[in-house]
């Protein structure tokens, strides 16, 4: 039941200054119990501070009774003792015990209240300053805006992790902004779409159709057509039928408001967001204007050099991957491309040990976009990689990066590992803060999947023409027999044969019973034949339906870590997390050093607290970011792509028709480094391989970049 309770703040336990979640101990006012601890969104609280929490008491089996805060507001304290307190702590500088005890004494218990409601109430006390009395007096008469601002954001609906954003972006003006326009929020906040907005509107007495609104619903719609399908614009028309209803007039008032704001963008008959139009012009016009900056790469006796590494290395490089390493060393920019088993891997090694033994004054940034990606290129290349939201120092709440034009990279080369998974804005601001990089090399497979954020980088810059790309045809696992190779490839010529494979490849269809059961008998084996559940990675394009991700997940829970009187366990919303399961990273959070995709194993349990094991880096979970993890036993090859599983269980049916494509299913079976076990129904599989047409995202990188080098030349 809640309830309401006050205290004065007394020691910081742990406080997270992304979420703002924090725990607390308090001493309770009026009362002689034990210090409280309490735990919450506690944005802003203050340590010898007093204040009121709105919550409700809860007995923890390890901690024993706590209060979980829903909101608070900052007080002044009733009681001498606590007046005292107040008055001589860190408030007020250079006020002792003896000096409060002295205001106390000669106005009374009720001082503090005098000083706010009495204009010309003034302290003398004797041994007290006239300007320290009077910083007194400022301090309690003034309210922090940002106290203000909480509450009157609390007041209006807003959850903690949005009330962070909001007041990282506006600071103390949030509530000035926030009462003048609430749409702004749409234009300004990463993540608070036009439902949200529109609720603090209407409560805030804005008309439906106050010109306002009508503006942020164009833009909001504009963002969850376009960007929702990873496209850069929408043909102009295109996007002004889908509001073919409305009222005419108040639509074209909305819409040219927009395009003078800048907001939308037009270019000829194509319509842009102004952050994507923005992107898509950097990245056409740095890449253009790119050169060397005055260092020379030449080696002399290459080939001698070049043998040194193959022999510390202890492998043979190929004449095309020889060609390739002398490329780099030619190029500004240059893209390798290959499918699995090509040798990208054994290249990139290759050139950075050519670089850190012949040049080792070069500082080397190697990156990628998702953390297993990073930790996949560190492990071959010996040198430390990160995610590109990592060098960057990106900001989750911000959406802002620390690495910038006017703070950049300290790099002379940047290598960029699964290129393909790199969006247009991403790929923006790590050009943006690359203004000290001498070379840049891309590397991906150009058949992969594309970004998930808006933009087709890699495939835009392979069909310019305009920069060195080298694709690897020679397949070393396939000339090994690998069976998983060979479908990759047969798949990407439109053949979907599984005959002839009975060693990596295994397809089960509906005649071996049903998807869940085929794939549960599957991964039961895999365990029993000693491997790890880490090893076993089940893969669907699709998360509702009887083989979808979460059903699959329901089921693989209650075989893998079945309930269990020792493991702790909490329901959140439909799903229950239980310690042992296989967790699921599904945002960046920097901080905590944890990147979406990454996999963990969930190790502790609490009410309201959950510690999930990334491979040796331990992150806490509170309630307001549960929705940041999901179950792992399952899950969509999107996620998993920058990954490779010994095993891997792709499962296709006829019912995920809207994904049914080559390009997605490619991905999938070169997610496995072993073995592949293809789960469905064969005609879905066909339908895949046969889909290579799949709409082309709507995107002008290539046609900038041409237009330019045309201008150049």
């Amino acid at each position: 039941m809640e309830t309401s309770i006050k205290g004065v703040v007394e020691t910081c336990i742990f406080k997270n200054e992304q979420s703002g979640f924090g725990i607390y101990r308090i001493a309770l006012l009026n009362s002689n119990q034990k210090p409280l601890t309490i735990k919450g969104p506690l944005i802003n609280i203050e340590l010898e501070s007093y204040y009121e929490f709105q919550g409700s008491y809860h007995e923890d089996p390890r901690f024993g009774m706590q209060f979980n805060v829903v909101s608070f507001t900052k007080m002044l304290p009733e009681h001498p003792d606590f007046i005292v307190r107040f008055l001589s702590g860190p408030n007020f500088p250079g006020i002792g015990n003896k000096t409060a005890t002295a205001i106390v004494e000669k106005y009374g218990n009720d001082v503090l209240d005098r000083i706010r409601q009495e204009d010309d109430f003034v302290i003398d006390v004797k041994g007290l300053s006239a300007v320290k009395a009077q910083k007194i007096i400022d301090v309690i008469r003034t309210q922090d805006p940002m106290e203000d601002a909480v509450s009157f954001l609390v007041a209006h609906g807003l959850g903690n992790k949005q009330i962070i954003k909001i007041t990282k972006e506006y600071g103390e003006k949030a509530i000035e902004v926030i009462k003048d326009n609430p749409y702004r929020l749409v234009y300004d906040i990463d993540g608070i779409g036009f439902k949200t907005a529109d609720k603090v509107a209407l409560s805030l007495g804005f008309d439906l159709d106050d010109p306002l609104r009508v503006e942020a619903q164009i833009l909001d719609t504009y963002k969850s057509t376009v960007f929702g399908a990873g496209d850069s614009y929408i043909p102009i028309n295109t996007f002004k039928n889908l509001f073919g209803n409305q009222d005419s007039e108040l639509f074209d008032i909305a819409y040219e408001s927009l395009i003078r704001q800048r907001e939308l963008i037009e270019d000829e008959d194509r319509l842009y967001h102004c952050t994507q139009y923005d992107a898509e012009s950097y990245v056409a016009n740095f890449l253009s204007d790119f050169e060397y900056r005055g260092y020379d790469f030449d080696l002399e006796n290459f080939d001698e050099k070049l043998n040194e590494v193959e022999d510390k290395l202890r492998i043979e490089f190929d004449q095309v991957q020889k060609d390739a390493i002398t490329s780099f060393f030619e190029e500004d920019i240059m893209i390798l491309t290959g499918g699995p088993g090509t040798g990208k891997s054994t290249l990139l090694s290759g050139i950075v040990t050519l670089m850190q033994t012949q040049m080792p004054w070069l500082k080397i940034v190697l990156c990628a976009p998702t953390g297993r990606a990073a930790k996949r290129l560190e492990e071959l290349t010996n040198v430390q990689a990160a995610t590109v939201h990592s060098i960057l120092k990106w900001d989750l709440e911000s959406n802002k990066f620390g690495v910038n034009q006017e703070n950049p990279l300290e790099a002379d080369v940047v290598i960029v590992d699964e290129f393909s998974m790199v969006d247009i804005w991403l790929f923006q601001n790590l050009l943006k803060a690359s203004t000290n990089v001498k070379k840049f090399l891309f590397v991906g497979d150009k058949d992969q999947l594309p970004s998930v954020g808006p933009g087709f980088v890699l495939g835009d810059m392979i069909a310019t023409n305009g920069f060195e790309t080298i694709e690897l045809e020679r397949n070393y696992r396939q000339e090994t027999g690998s069976e998983v190779i060979d479908l990759a490839i047969n798949m990407n010529h439109g053949i979907f044969d599984v005959s002839n494979y009975s060693r990596d490849v295994k397809f089960f269809n509906n005649k071996y019973g049903s998807v869940k059961d085929i794939v549960l008998r599957v991964v039961d084996e895999a365990l029993s034949k000693g491997y790890d559940l880490s090893e076993v990675q089940v893969l669907a394009p699709m998360y509702n339906g009887p083989g979808g991700i979460d059903n699959l997940n329901h089921f693989l829970q209650k075989m893998c870590n079945p309930e269990n009187t020792l493991k702790n366990q909490i329901m959140v919303g439909t799903r229950i997390f239980r310690e042992g399961d296989k967790i699921l990273q599904l945002k960046n959070q920097p901080d905590d050093f944890v990147f979406n995709g990454d996999i963990g194993v969930l190790v502790e349990v609490e009410a309201r607290r959950l510690v999930v094991d990334f491979e040796g880096t331990f992150v806490e979970y509170e309630p307001q970011n549960f929705i940041n993890i999901t179950h792992a036993y399952a899950m969509s090859v999107h996620k998993a792509q920058g990954s490779e599983y010994p095993i891997v269980i792709l499962v296709a049916v006829t019912d995920f028709y809207r994904m049914l494509s080559r390009r997605l299913y490619y991905t999938g079976v070169t997610r496995a480094s072993k073995s592949l076990i293809l789960v469905g129904e064969h005609r879905a599989f066909e339908i895949a391989v046969e889909n290579a047409h799949e709409s082309k995202r709507n995107t002008y990188l290539e046609q900038r970049i041409k237009e330019n080098n045309r201008k150049r030349n």
